[in-house]
């Protein structure tokens, strides 16, 4: 869906710098080329663009219609918790030992499902109900992804395809399964993309001024929603720089959105304050801190450097080798203004005149009037060149900014794919437009350079994570991918992994290639990327959320919460001895009153409690949980599996 201040760019100029890689006029430039359709088409895409949205939406919540309880804990009871606070329910301490360390998650996502608490406090409806709002937004990725592949110059039918085939990648999908911020993450990347282009190629001031405020309040946003969105913030000044630089007439554009960033992100700080102060009173770790700290000497530096390979290796992993393709191609465009010959020679190569003939006259237009910050330079348009090397310089911030802000003792996640989610569909996207538009000598000179790079980054991951990576129940979450591609959920190795991806890469570069001569290949390889991800879905939430919910349950972690029979206005203490999940659990599953801990073998608890959960010793009898308990207090309930005690007095 376009308007007639955005500009869709002929595909030609951003394949190759003096050719179309398709065949002007063949029947596969028809089918996936074109970018101009009858108007009475338009209701039609309207109509299956919101079809897909909802069936995405349907697609997540149908796979997360067996969550009952949170389960990547801290994280989601830390976001679900904020979202009471903000919604004027009771807080809970996050800081000390209440969780295994005092990080701050910030209040953009929690903002949003706020809402939730103003109609039910009822935990499982809650829960329920943020899971449902995850599956919206997430789904969002599909119109999103349509708009990023059009801009690229596919035509409606293909931009289409390619959008549901990447809306259904794990790395956009999977985490809707949980109350996090990265459920939304790949959708605000994404809208933060399209709308700083749209400011670069914006042919009116009022265009302009929208798209600068747009990107600015999503600038903003993502950094209220998540620490690496400080990455995205930095980007967006970046640009307003290089707009401001460019485009003198465009300054006040650039001021606009400045303003919008700095009060958004103002505002995204104010409300962190306001949760630090509510949920941590002895204060929060420093993620900014530790990174200054990890980067300060060249050791670290090094270190980091050598980590970030692991988060690179699995944005290739998690989009079946395509998004590697993608991110190649955007470093060639940014370094050498595209895939084909050296810009001089593009300049001096006169491109065909059935390209010519064949570019659409919407496209034809928008060229010959796109704006200086969009004009032709060294064989490329500006403005691709701007995009693909901010979205480049993002990802490879975000990749080394990851490990540098991680405790030390966390090494596993240097390899997790969760960082770079939003960067894994966008460059898969980017990846899939290169495997349909490109001619075949580009592809292949891509894909050598992803399979080289790939086993570098492999090397790195087996020399610093080992050279497998647990995906038992527990550590699924975070090797999805990886124990998909082996089809090992106890370990995963990382050699056997890369060979899986770059063995299908090979494929869909096979197929990509046939589809020049049978344009209904196209259509079998969009289907074999959409099924293999559908199944790793499945198998991941078999392996991972169903498994651990099976795993909750066992541990009675709701069951905990509403066997001591609280009533409004009784207070309940937590035993510090009690298993820490079930601990930070039970601060989201008790919603009439903020829980507090005591230590039973030194102190009481608070004289105002009346129910108290301990821990259950192995081989003792249920009473031995609290030896001191005073007289009063009786056993109500207990769960040999959990290991825990309720008492009441």
């Amino acid at each position: 869906m376009t308007n007639r201040n955005e500009t869709i760019l002929p595909a030609e100029s951003q394949i190759d710098a003096d050719a179309s890689a398709v065949a002007a006029g063949s029947r596969l430039d028809r089918a996936i080329g074109s970018t101009v359709d009858p108007p009475r088409r338009n209701w039609l895409f309207a109509l299956l663009l919101v079809a897909g949205w909802l069936g995405q939406a349907g697609l997540r919540a149908w796979f997360s219609r067996g969550q009952t309880v949170p389960l990547d804990n801290p994280d989601e009871t830390a976001y679900l918790i904020a979202a009471r606070v903000l919604g004027g329910g009771p807080a809970a301490d996050f800081s000390g030992a209440t969780l295994y360390h005092a990080t701050l998650y910030r209040g953009g996502y929690p903002l949003l499902i706020t809402p939730v608490y103003w109609f039910t406090s009822s935990p499982a409806a809650v829960y329920h109900a943020v899971l449902l709002i995850n599956a919206a937004v997430s789904a969002t990725v599909m119109p999103l992804g349509y708009l990023v592949c059009r801009r690229l110059g596919l035509g409606r039918p293909a931009a289409y395809g390619v959008a549901m085939v990447a809306a259904l990648l794990p790395a956009g999908f999977f985490f809707s399964e949980y109350a996090i911020a990265d459920a939304i993450f790949p959708v605000v990347t994404l809208a933060w993309l399209l709308a700083i282009h749209s400011w670069l190629v914006a042919t009116s001031p009022r265009a302009r001024y929208a798209a600068a405020v747009g990107s600015g309040v999503l600038s903003g946003y993502a950094y209220a929603v998540h620490p690496r969105g400080g990455v995205l913030l930095a980007g967006f000044a970046a640009v307003g720089v290089f707009i401001a630089w460019r485009r003198p007439a465009a300054r006040g554009s650039v001021a606009a959105a400045a303003l919008t960033a700095v009060v958004t992100a103002g505002v995204g700080w104010t409300l962190d304050r306001y949760l630090a102060s509510a949920l941590y009173p002895q204060g929060t770790h420093n993620l900014s801190g530790q990174m200054v700290s990890t980067l300060e000497s060249v050791y670290g530096a090094i270190h980091v450097a050598e980590e970030a390979g692991g988060q690179l290796w699995r944005l290739v992993l998690d989009s079946w080798g395509i998004a590697g393709i993608g991110l190649i191609a955007a470093v060639a465009v940014a370094v050498r203004g595209g895939l084909g010959p050296p810009p001089q020679a593009a300049r001096s190569a006169a491109p065909p005149q059935a390209a010519r003939s064949a570019a659409p006259p919407q496209a034809a237009r928008s060229a010959a009037s796109s704006p200086p910050a969009g004009t032709a330079r060294r064989g490329v348009r500006t403005d691709l060149r701007v995009m693909a090397s901010l979205s480049v310089g993002v990802t490879v911030l975000i990749a080394c900014a990851a490990p540098a802000a991680l405790p030390p003792h966390q090494s596993l996640t240097w390899a997790s794919g969760r960082y770079l989610d939003g960067m894994t569909v966008t460059f898969f996207l980017v990846g899939a437009v290169v495997l349909l538009r490109a001619a075949p000598r580009q592809i292949l000179a891509l894909a050598a350079c992803v399979a080289g790079l790939t086993v570098v980054a492999a090397v790195t991951v087996a020399v610093y994570a080992g050279a497998s990576l647990p995906t038992k129940r527990g550590r699924t979450f975070n090797f999805g991918e990886p124990a998909v591609l082996t089809q090992n959920w106890s370990q995963a190795s990382v050699m056997v992994a890369t060979a899986s991806a770059l063995a299908l890469l090979l494929v869909w570069i096979y197929f990509a290639l046939l589809a020049r001569y049978m344009r209904v290949l196209a259509s079998v390889l969009g289907a074999a990327v959409a099924a293999l991800s559908l199944v790793a879905v499945a198998q991941i939430t078999a392996h991972c959320s169903r498994a651990d919910g099976v795993w909750a349950r066992a541990m009675g972690v709701r069951q905990m919460a509403a066997a001591g029979g609280l009533k409004p206005g009784e207070q309940i203490a937590i035993a510090s001895d009690v298993t820490g999940v079930l601990r930070i659990a039970q601060a989201f599953e008790v919603s009439s009153t903020q829980v507090q801990f005591f230590n039973p073998h030194r102190q009481l608890p608070p004289a105002d409690v009346t129910v108290v959960d301990a821990a259950w010793p192995t081989g003792q009898p249920a009473r031995a949980s609290w030896p001191d308990a005073p007289a009063g207090w009786r056993v109500v309930a207990v769960n040999r599996f959990g290991s825990w005690v309720i008492w009441r007095r």
